[in-house]
């Protein structure tokens, strides 16, 4: 009876002290060979942000972290693309418009900025093929790019800000 007794008050005390790996993943799995067995994960999501005292310095542990630019919407004119011209990825201070073999009226195209809010945060004008805009004042999120010729939208990107 001493002994179980024994055995069970150490159990007690040792399996609190065991830990295991653990993370919130998107996909994964086992894969099996020859050699021996793994298993794996694709993606991380969660992430954990370390800065030095002054802020300079932003590591992001994870193993992955994604960089979003897609289309919404209708898309009427396949020609407009928005190529995003940024190191590191994602962005941190500025979007590139490109417009790739649209003839560009007199008077320009409009693209609007757009928080997640729908709040217009700026408007350029489009006069040429490629289209700076600076957006690092802005909150890190996602935004909206919306492209019109006139009172028309043609193209609305999504633009994630780190």
């Amino acid at each position: 009876m001493k002994r179980i007794f024994t055995i069970l008050i150490l159990s007690c005390l040792l399996v609190p002290s065991l830990f295991a790996q653990s993370a919130i993943v998107p996909v994964g799995g086992d894969a099996q060979g020859n050699g021996g067995s793994v298993s794996y994960t694709v993606g991380q999501m969660a992430v954990e942000s370390a800065a030095n005292s002054n802020g300079s310095i932003t590591v992001a542990e994870g193993v992955q972290q994604p960089y979003e630019i897609m289309t919404v919407g209708v898309d009427d004119y396949p020609q407009i693309a928005l190529n995003a011209v940024v190191y590191p990825n994602p962005t941190e201070n500025i979007a590139q418009l490109q417009l790739n073999g649209f003839e560009i009226p007199a008077d320009g195209l409009r693209a609007t900025l757009y928080d997640g809010n729908g709040k217009r945060l700026q408007t350029v004008t489009v006069t040429d093929d490629l289209t700076t805009l600076q957006i690092g004042q802005y909150a890190k999120g996602t935004y909206y790019l919306e492209v019109r010729d006139g009172k028309r939208v043609l193209k609305t990107f999504k633009v994630v800000r780190k």
